[in-house]
């Protein structure tokens, strides 16, 4: 299981859509993404935080932040997707870091997600402005793409000022090593499975072991050691309720040192055992005697 979702910058740099699901698997991608419910409510997971996302409300994720989706009532939902890249919107560069100060950068580690709700939006222009975007990309027209850009950028103006978020200036320039950290929650991701030493990974980013540390706990809210074992407890739990492999296999695939050590650290995340996990859920698999 891969929790990074990509898509190509260049071949295609928006996602766009209406869907009715109420099952998206933790996941995480360098670009941004924006869920406007249209109808009924669901249960949005960020980074181990849940909130309930109801109908004419919005929620923004970041990049980088883990997220998924889950039923919150059994009525039918409804709720716009639009996923895309905030370099490719060609901002102008007057306004570019003022943007990324509301859109990429977390100014706090509470700072998991943007919610829009009525109260804070009782406009008729926010659905009307996703209806413009979803149907744009869906139809296709002579310069959609120039339009759904223009739209976009229309989006993020129209929720900056309408969300209460606190704003920091950053004066730091982008340098090589932050181009490699930037990346390296894609390689914890892809070789969770694997031995993964902090030194190496901050070898690999041209950093000292305490520069790399104290930015990691920085940017992302959590130690590199939590995160790694975050990302295989996350990729556990999809294995334990979506196949019928045994627990063994299971800490084996996910990179733990052992099952027992995979049960410790489950029931200390979860407050229940893996075998709890699938009985909870109606499930059992073969040889689970934990």
């Amino acid at each position: 299981m891969q929790i990074f979702e990509y898509i190509d910058a260049l071949n295609q740099p928006y996602d766009i859509f209406y869907s009715h699901s109420v099952d998206s698997p933790l996941h995480w991608h360098y670009y941004s993404e924006i869920i406007y419910m249209e109808k009924g409510s669901i249960t949005v997971e960020c980074n181990d935080e849940k909130l309930i996302l109801n109908e004419g409300e919005l929620c923004y994720f970041y990049p980088l932040q883990l997220h998924g989706i889950t039923k919150a009532k059994d009525d039918d939902v409804t709720y716009a997707v639009i996923k895309f890249d905030i370099h490719t919107l060609n901002i102008p560069s007057a306004y570019l870091t003022k943007m990324f100060d509301y859109f990429l950068r977390r100014t706090k580690e509470e700072d998991l997600c943007l919610v829009l709700n009525r109260e804070e939006s009782s406009s008729k222009m926010l659905p009307q402005m996703i209806n413009l975007i979803v149907e744009e990309y869906r139809n296709k027209n002579e310069f959609y793409m120039l339009n759904i850009q223009a739209n976009i950028q229309n989006l993020l103006i129209f929720m900056a000022r309408n969300l209460k978020k606190d704003i920091r200036v950053f004066q730091k320039k982008q340098t090589e090593s932050d181009f490699s950290f930037f990346h390296i929650l894609e390689y914890i991701d892809m070789h969770s499975g694997e031995s993964l030493e902090i030194q190496e990974l901050a070898r690999m980013c041209h950093m000292s072991y305490s520069n790399f540390a104290r930015l990691f706990r920085k940017k992302y809210g959590r130690s590199c050691k939590e995160y790694i074992n975050y990302i295989r407890l996350n990729k556990a739990q999809y294995l334990l309720l979506n196949s019928e492999y045994d627990l063994n296999y299971i800490a084996t695939e996910t990179g733990f040192f052992d099952c027992s050590h995979f049960i410790r650290t489950y029931k200390k995340w979860k407050g229940i055992t893996p075998k709890q996990e699938r009985i909870s859920h109606g499930l059992s698999a073969p040889g689970d005697t934990f």
